[in-house]
């Protein structure tokens, strides 16, 4: 079953056609009936016409009646290039004086009023006017009935004329309107085009209020929107508080415990070393959580992303890292491009990034006995319209059926082996939130991507 609701659109066109079309329907019917009533009168009228001419033909002689009809005969059907006339004369007697037998129907002319009716004569259908005709002589009363009929062809030609014309007027007036009602509703509805174009094109994680000269219809809309937005920043803003509060409240018992650890055991007591393990192994977990909590992208502020070199930045990281990287007995490399790449991000995020990527090759890129393998190389590189950041390693690399897997949540390769399984996942989080992609490949070792958007160098 198809649920869809129906467009505002589709629905004004509905309710303004529908009526639109019965409306037309209505004024099409009445001018019709209408134009056939005035085509029937006026048709009438040159029956009538004729048979008042018929009238002036009518004379007495040696008492009785008389038509002198013969030339005013040929002229009235030689004159009617469409169908047929026929007529006659009929006295008080039934005797007819000139014209059609069978053509006089009594009942219908006893009145001196014309009567107007519809007869069948000869096979074909008549449009026939009777009426009675009185003349005076000698103190006496001569009535002669006339009956005069012609056939429909010219009427209905006449009538079929009208229809074309008014079904050609007709449609142009619907296409017209209907026209009209499609430019009036899309144009009427162009303001909420427009709210929907500028909502589109807004970036998911900008809460900032809409800006929008809406008219007085669209205005509850657009500050029910603002209001909206405005409770999800200052939701966000709760939430950025509440990491930073419970970061530090957590901090502050694990720190305690490892002070009070070296207060009560030996540094080389196993019981201190066990502890101690626990105790950062916890630490560890915690700054996971709260960092994959912190990186979540309904939970961002956008306003904090400032426009850096992406080339500076690893620059001064790897200036940081290297030493760390050493004293596990590692080899460390970093290889910077000469092209300046500058990027829209939170510098703190792109650092958590990289540390989390660096920390699983210090972890994972070892042999059996946990002696460390090789180099860890940072680079970055163009590749066309791109920029890849990468981290590479020379460990034993991840098996292919397992590569894409690691960058989901709570995912690990090596289930003997402790850790959160949220590192590669915050990976992946920081790169969306830069609008960038991740992507690890076997290569001597495993080499992590993050790949950034970049306008084509132009040589």
């Amino acid at each position: 079953m198809n649920n869809e609701i129906p467009s505002i659109s589709s629905r004004l066109i509905t309710w303004l056609t529908i009526p639109l079309l019965i409306l037309t329907t209505v004024v099409f019917v009445y001018f019709y009936i209408f134009s056939i009533q005035k085509v029937t009168k006026f048709f009438d009228n040159r029956l009538l016409a004729s048979a008042k001419s018929i009238e002036h033909s009518l004379g007495i002689e040696d008492g009785e009646l008389y038509v002198d009809i013969p030339s005013f005969s040929i002229e009235l059907l030689s004159t009617n290039d469409k169908g047929l006339i026929y007529y006659s004369v009929v006295d008080d007697k039934k005797k007819i004086l000139v014209g059609y037998n069978l053509l006089f129907n009594r009942k219908l002319a006893d009145e001196d009023v014309p009567e107007f009716y519809y007869t069948v004569y000869d096979g074909s259908k008549l449009r026939t006017v009777s009426y009675k005709a009185s003349l005076y002589s000698a103190g006496k009363v001569y009535n002669a009935y006339i009956t005069i009929g012609e056939t429909t062809e010219e009427r209905n030609e006449n009538i079929k004329q009208i229809l074309i014309l008014l079904s050609v007027i007709m449609a142009i007036a619907v296409i017209c309107s209907i026209t009209i009602t499609l430019l009036a509703v899309r144009q009427g509805l162009k303001p909420l085009r427009d709210l929907k174009t500028i909502i589109k094109k807004r970036d998911k994680k900008d809460l900032d209020i809409l800006v929008f000269d809406a008219p007085k219809e669209l205005e509850d809309v657009v500050k029910s929107i603002n209001i909206l937005l405005e409770r999800s920043r200052h939701t966000i803003e709760y939430i950025e508080q509440f990491n930073s509060d419970i970061s530090h409240q957590l901090r502050t018992p694990l720190a305690e415990l490892t002070v009070k650890l070296e207060t009560i055991y030996d540094k080389k007591d196993k019981n201190y070393i066990t502890l101690n393990s626990i105790l950062n192994n916890m630490k560890h977990i915690t700054e996971q959580l709260l960092l994959y909590a912190k990186t979540n992208p309904n939970t961002i502020n956008l306003k904090r992303f400032k426009k850096e070199s992406l080339n500076e930045l690893c620059k001064n990281y790897s200036l940081k890292v290297a030493p760390k990287i050493y004293q596990k007995g590692f080899e460390f490399a970093f290889e910077n491009m000469q092209e300046e790449f500058f990027l829209d991000c939170d510098s703190i995020m792109i650092e958590s990034m990289l540390d989390n990527i660096i920390n699983n090759s210090l972890y994972y890129a070892v042999d059996e006995n946990g002696d460390p393998l090789g180099t860890i190389t940072l680079s970055l590189k163009r590749y066309n319209n791109t920029i890849w950041l990468s981290i590479k390693d020379e460990g034993n690399g991840v098996k292919k059926e397992f590569l894409d897997n690691i960058f989901k949540r709570y995912y690990r390769v090596d289930s003997s082996k402790q850790g959160t399984g949220l590192g590669l996942s915050i990976v992946k989080q920081i790169a969306s939130l830069h609008n960038a992609k991740v992507q690890a490949i076997n290569e001597n070792g495993l080499k992590i991507s993050i790949i950034f958007k970049s306008e084509k160098k132009v040589h």
